[in-house]
């Protein structure tokens, strides 16, 4: 039994998929309502008629679509990498469902697609769009939950590449942080991992480097550990 995805406005269908967790195998009619980001990588819009977030994940190539049937497709490491933070403690968006492409159609425009909980429904903002009004304590608290957050990262020998402002989500309140788009990943080799690791610190440096935030204590932690 394949799951339908449909547009909210149109029903016309997107794609077929073949549910792969949240009752594996089992058929259903999904409808994609407003859109919040559409993109190069991927479509994300509101499961219509629901609070969770639905992530359609687009083919960058063809390949991708091959690398579906060996688990290693970004819907696949998207899913896998956030239950990977957190187990080990990271806060991430519980996903509630996965789904890849079946059958593959001719010219199809998604590998894949997961179901996740809303964060901006919990009070969880992008600090890309609240950094700006951050305060200095603020800031010192977020500091102490990334320096955490890598520490851990590090301990546990887990790759979060993709880590920049965007991808980081901040309760205003609390500093409760979750991150998103994790593709997170547990190397063996550590040399490998800590070469990685580095590079995963200077994408959030580049990312600090046209906020607000350049030059507080993030920035200089960010920079202590990176030297």
């Amino acid at each position: 039994m394949l799951t339908r995805i449909h547009r909210d406005n149109s029903k016309t269908l997107i794609q077929h998929f073949l549910r792969t967790s949240g009752n594996a195998g089992q058929g259903r009619e999904l409808t994609l309502g407003e859109i919040l980001l559409d993109h190069h990588v991927s479509t994300v819009g509101m499961l219509s008629g629901t609070s969770m977030v639905l992530k359609l994940v687009k083919a960058r190539t063809w390949h991708e679509h091959v690398k579906v049937f060996w688990k290693r497709s970004r819907t696949h490491t998207e899913y896998t990498g956030a239950q990977l933070l957190r187990s080990i403690g990271i806060g991430a968006p519980e996903v509630y469902e996965m789904g890849i492409s079946f059958p593959i159609p001719r010219n199809a425009l998604y590998i894949g697609y997961y179901l996740m909980e809303n964060l901006t429904e919990s009070g969880l903002l992008s600090l890309s769009d609240i950094q700006k009004d951050l305060n200095d304590q603020q800031v010192s608290l977020l500091t102490d939950q990334i320096r955490i957050t890598l520490q851990t990262l590090k301990q546990h020998s887990v790759l979060y590449s993709d880590l920049h402002l965007d991808n980081i989500f901040c309760h205003p309140e609390t500093m409760e942080l979750k991150f998103i788009d994790t593709g997170a990943k547990r190397y063996k080799r550590r040399k490998v991992f800590e070469k990685k690791h580095r590079k995963a610190i200077r994408n959030l440096l580049n990312s600090l480097e046209s906020s607000s935030l350049k030059g507080t204590e993030l920035d200089l932690y960010c920079q202590s550990i990176n030297k």
